[in-house]
């Protein structure tokens, strides 16, 4: 600092950037908190939800997947929206729509209001996840882009344990509603924490704002990094878009593309949303204590995917993709296999403990691997022209799978669950990591530490074979 008492640019500038780290951060937080909580907050109430409204096993199978159902549409609905409006704005506005589903949840008198609020709240989750993560990688400086994204990925993780934990709290007092109304100050925080960051450099070099696009960058970076980051996105905003159709009929890019949509679709289909939103319904029929000890051992799955996904940070920076991947899916399908047996045979508290140990070692392995190996994966084998549209694909069809497993499940295994039939269920989920380490082996290269055209060169000698 002068004689004057005015900062010198150098300190400005560091303290910009400290405080634009930190709005970055709390955004992150945010959206991922948001994202978690949501999908997680009918995993202990959706019996007494279907108690009181006098729900079939369709009917409440429909509650819970009305927020799936949104979530397809909002992911679908965010691509056009941001073309008009930006990513910050359509954050902002997903935040204030997800609040106002939130408290129509919490207040609805009937199945069908409880539905609409549930779609809604879907549609703010999709925009968010389709957003959040692009406009966080934008913003954020080479140096701490890593802890920014981790950051939003680990909170995610937080906010399905505290959805459950509040869920072992206040379901025995029948305060479902509180537990969604609670739900609604986490997009209120994500529209208040969008509306304090810069916007996208990406949206307006789109706009025809260089010189703002310029000035953000700057405010962030360092002279080097931000002219470097300048010219990437103006060379991506100059490459021909490619449609994901398209890209499936080109030799260069047809095998990128379905790994990128095998990734979306291997992390839905191995069966972690039956685990992540009716492990209550599981741990009951598996007959774990009654109603609270199936709740608490409920709880006990977001604990562990928690501390599993703070270890997988250290694991995907220091193991190959497919190392990880293939030890998940392995793991996984042992484990399934073990839970299954465990609900076939069904009948006593041995049994139980069983059930619950591998459904536990089931989510530790999904944690380190086709949880977040799949996107990782995703984001390493896209070429830039087809990246933006197929990376949008992707997520609706990992959406749509999830609605599947959403909708079908309860359907399948009825409500209150059927040992014998959860545990069929577990066997065929258990069949689909084989079949796609199967796939992984004879398709997917390793991508770490190895440049974009190194992968590419890979996968075109693959697709010959």
């Amino acid at each position: 600092m002068g004689r004057t008492g005015r900062a010198a640019p150098a300190d400005r500038t560091g303290r910009a950037a400290r405080g634009s780290a930190a709005r970055l951060l709390m955004l992150a937080s945010a959206c991922g908190a948001f994202f978690g909580f949501s999908i997680s907050s009918m995993n202990q109430s959706i019996s007494r939800v279907g108690t009181e409204m006098a729900l079939s096993s369709l009917h409440q199978g429909i509650v819970v997947s009305a927020l799936v159902v949104g979530a397809v549409a909002g992911c679908v609905a965010a691509g056009a929206l941001t073309d008009r409006l930006g990513r910050r704005r359509v954050l902002v506005l997903s935040g204030v729509l997800g609040a106002a589903a939130c408290a129509v949840c919490a207040v609805a008198p009937d199945e069908a209001s409880l539905v609409a609020g549930r779609f809604l709240n879907g549609m703010a989750v999709g925009a968010t996840s389709a957003v959040a993560p692009v406009l966080l990688a934008e913003l954020a400086p080479a140096r701490s882009r890593g802890s920014v994204i981790t950051t939003y990925q680990l909170v995610l993780t937080v906010g399905v344990l505290a959805a459950l934990a509040l869920g072992v709290a206040w379901d025995p007092g029948g305060h479902w509603r509180l537990l969604l109304a609670a739900n609604a100050v986490l997009p209120a925080v994500q529209a208040v924490s969008a509306a304090l960051v810069p916007q996208a450099p990406g949206d307006l070099l789109a706009s025809g704002r260089d010189t703002a696009a310029r000035a953000v960058l700057r405010a962030t970076r360092d002279e080097a990094e931000a002219e470097a980051e300048y010219a990437r996105l103006v060379r991506v905003r100059e490459l021909p878009t490619v449609g994901v159709l398209h890209s499936l009929h080109v030799p260069g890019t047809r095998l990128p593309v379905a790994i990128a949509l095998g990734s979306a679709l291997m992390n839905a289909l191995v069966g972690i949303g039956a685990v992540v939103y009716y492990s209550t319904l599981v741990f009951t029929a598996a007959g774990v204590g009654g109603s609270s000890g199936a709740q608490v051992a409920s709880m006990s799955i977001g604990v562990v995917n928690v501390a599993m996904s703070v270890v997988a940070l250290g694991l995907v920076r220091r193991y190959g993709r497919r190392s990880l991947l293939t030890v998940g899916l392995v793991g996984m399908a042992g484990a399934l296999c073990v839970a299954g047996w465990g609900l076939l045979a069904a009948g006593g508290s041995a049994t139980g403990a069983v059930t619950v140990t591998a459904i536990l070692l089931y989510v530790a392995c999904f944690a380190f691997s086709a949880g977040p190996v799949a996107w990782v994966l995703m984001a390493e084998v896209l070429p830039e022209e087809a990246a933006a549209r197929v990376a949008g694909a992707a997520l609706a069809l990992n959406w749509g799978a999830n609605l599947l497993v959403a909708l079908l499940f309860p359907v399948i295994v009825g409500t209150p669950a059927v040992p014998a039939r959860v545990g069929l269920v577990f066997l065929f989920f258990a069949l689909l990591c084989l079949a796609f380490l199967l796939l992984l082996r004879r398709f997917v290269p390793e991508t770490k530490d190895r440049s974009l055209a190194e992968v590419q060169e890979e996968l075109l000698l693959r697709a010959r074979r």
